[in-house]
């Protein structure tokens, strides 16, 4: 046995080391090692409180929190890896003197079969002083609202915000905004919006080494109608003798725009001003004056345009009473409400040699030459007249009465103009006939 066992020794171990070594080559063939890649695999940081507790915070340079990783071993191991099994840590308790962490890289499955090659070796950090400051949120809109419509006020639900973060950071930060879009809009809105941080020139910082204890907001928009409104200005007092306001008052300007809710506006149909500034007593040239019409304005009403401070310059011209005279064709006198059985006559204008009578008229040179003696017409009212001389039945005579033109507002008649009614009865004539 002895023998057998050690005849051709060395030809017998060669066998036995051909036979493992061809193993591991089929093995190898059929199993073979590889190389497998995951990328943006992100870097867990821990420990952080190793730098806040230090009143620092940090920042990540270079985007190295996120890596590519090759994970290395066999293929009957890696059909079993996947992305959500690589694991890369950075633990801040390793901090370099250069502001370096090594990112560690780990497998949930099989860790200990396989090897890792990553893209960055470590973690750069840019490590500052933490700032803490407490800034208004500037609210606006952005956006034109319907035709038709303004915007009226703007409320936020929150008007504070604390922020911390590296001091390079946070000293950037020169307004933080919250924006409500209106375009579109003819009702109120209420909107959740994000708050932005901006620079001195308006450029928005965004970076997650900034904290914020909220950020967003409900910002609240009414939207208003508006309305383009006459201005009516109340002259008060009188001028001198021989003067008078003139019918213009000139405004600059003439019309405001009003915004306000519907109901409001459909209130208003004019901007009525009774101001102590425009009074004119005794005066005997124009008057201007600025008035603030603000105040005038009806509740619920507001200026459409915000820039407006509602400054109104008003003048008013005074101007001096012209006199001429206008001779009044005899056809447009006549005599109104004559009374039944009764004909009636005006004493002075029955001579048929008569074709016009003079009257006297005052007012402003501008309103005189509108004036056409033609259109003069002259009526007596016989139930004015019954009323005023305390007539209750009429008889046939003679009376005196007043005779009123049809003038414009502003033309005054120097002296009242009285005639003599011939009233005659009509079935007397008859019954003497």
């Amino acid at each position: 046995m002895k023998n057998k066992l050690t005849h051709n020794l060395g030809l017998k171990i060669l066998a036995l080391v051909f036979s493992i070594g061809l193993w591991f080559v089929v093995n190898n063939i059929t199993d073979p090692t590889i190389k497998k890649p995951f990328t943006n695999i992100p870097v867990e940081i821990i420990n952080e409180e190793m730098l806040t507790n230090e009143g620092k915070v940090y920042e990540v340079l270079e985007d190295t929190d996120v890596i590519n990783v090759s994970v290395i071993g066999k293929k009957s191991v890696l059909d079993y890896i996947t992305k959500d099994d690589i694991k890369a840590v950075a633990d801040l308790s390793e901090l370099t003197f250069m502001n370096t962490v090594s990112i560690k890289v780990s497998s949930a499955k099989y860790n200990s079969e396989l090897e890792f090659t990553t893209s960055v070796d470590n973690l750069k950090l840019s490590i500052e002083d933490v700032k803490r400051v407490q800034m208004i949120i500037n609210t606006s809109t952005s956006g034109v609202p319907a035709e038709g419509y303004i915007v009226g006020t703007v409320t936020p639900s929150q008007n504070v915000v604390r922020l911390s973060g590296p001091e390079s950071l946070i000293s950037q930060i020169d307004h933080v905004e919250a924006v409500a879009n209106i375009a579109g809009y003819s009702t109120d809105i209420n909107s959740s919006v994000e708050l932005k941080l901006c620079d001195k020139d308006g450029n928005e910082i965004k970076s997650n080494s900034i904290k914020m204890n909220i950020a967003t907001i409900n910002v609240a928009v009414t939207i208003l109608g508006t309305k383009e409104v006459p201005l009516n200005f109340i002259v008060q007092g009188e001028p001198a003798e021989g003067y008078v306001v003139s019918d213009e008052i000139i405004t600059v300007p003439e019309k405001v725009t009003i915004a306000g809710r519907k109901n409001a506006l459909e209130n208003v149909s004019e901007i009525t001003v009774v101001d102590s500034a425009l009074k004119v007593d005794n005066m005997s040239k124009d008057l201007t004056e600025i008035i603030n019409i603000k105040k005038y304005l009806p509740s619920g009403v507001q200026f459409a345009d915000s820039t407006f401070n509602g400054n109104v310059s008003v003048t008013v011209g005074i101007e001096p009473l012209v006199t001429h005279e206008y001779a009044v064709p005899v056809e447009n006198f006549a005599i109104g409400n004559v009374p039944e059985g009764f004909k009636a006559s005006i004493k002075e204008l029955e001579n048929e040699n008569i074709k016009n009578y003079k009257i006297s008229l005052s007012g402003i040179e501008q309103d005189m030459k509108k004036i056409d003696e033609k259109d003069i017409i002259g009526v007596i009212d016989m139930q004015v007249l019954a009323e005023k001389q305390g007539i209750e039945e009429w008889t046939a005579g003679s009376y005196v009465s007043e005779i009123t033109f049809n003038l414009p507002e502003d033309i005054i008649i120097e002296e009242p103009y009285s005639f003599t009614i011939i009233l005659e009865d009509i079935n007397a004539e008859t019954e003497n006939e």
